[in-house]
């Protein structure tokens, strides 16, 4: 298959907080672990590339939605799914 089906296990930043923090109140935080499945479009050294949408696949009009970039070195597990 052109775009194999997988699960990808990787870390993301936190959403960012808006409102003004005493740096004395923030608590520690880590990474997020994130697990997306989806369609691989793209891997490379620089950039995974997802997508959960894949519509004419084969054709002159093949469309991808819903494509989500993520940093491959973000990435720390890639599983093929049937």
């Amino acid at each position: 298959m052109k775009y194999p089906l997988v699960l990808i296990e990787w870390e993301d930043s936190a959403q960012p907080i808006s409102a003004w923090h005493l740096l004395a109140d923030l608590e520690s935080c880590g990474a997020l672990r994130v697990r997306s499945v989806g369609y691989l479009l793209q891997k490379d050294r620089m950039v995974t590339v997802l997508a959960p949408n894949l519509a004419e696949v084969g054709t002159q009009s093949a469309q991808a939605s819903g494509v989500i970039r993520i940093p491959t070195r973000c990435v720390t597990k890639l599983t093929r799914l049937r």
